[in-house]
């Protein structure tokens, strides 16, 4: 289990990272943010009761983590493709 102070184990992955067109995915990986924090939520699903209100939540403190040399990464066990349809729904 990782835990606040942890280094995370290498990783590449499609992220979805915008809504224009046909820049809506990069790969990122876990050396993609040099000398800032990464911070990483996950939640079960995109399209679920419960976690939307968490995810734009994030997603509205962005500034505040940025502010403080941290990127914030989320994951769910859903695809790249799901989540460029959430954001589409859920813009803010």
């Amino acid at each position: 289990m990782l835990t606040v102070g942890n280094k995370l184990p290498a990783f590449r992955l499609t992220s979805v990272v915008g809504l224009e067109k046909n820049k809506e995915f990069q790969e990122i990986a876990q050396d993609t943010y040099p000398g800032r924090w990464l911070v990483l939520f996950l939640w079960p699903m995109d399209f679920t009761f419960i976690c939307p209100t968490e995810i734009a939540e994030f997603g509205r403190r962005n500034q505040d983590f940025i502010d403080r040399d941290a990127q914030v990464l989320g994951a769910s066990t859903d695809t790249h493709f799901v989540h460029l349809a959430w954001r589409k729904n859920h813009p803010t």
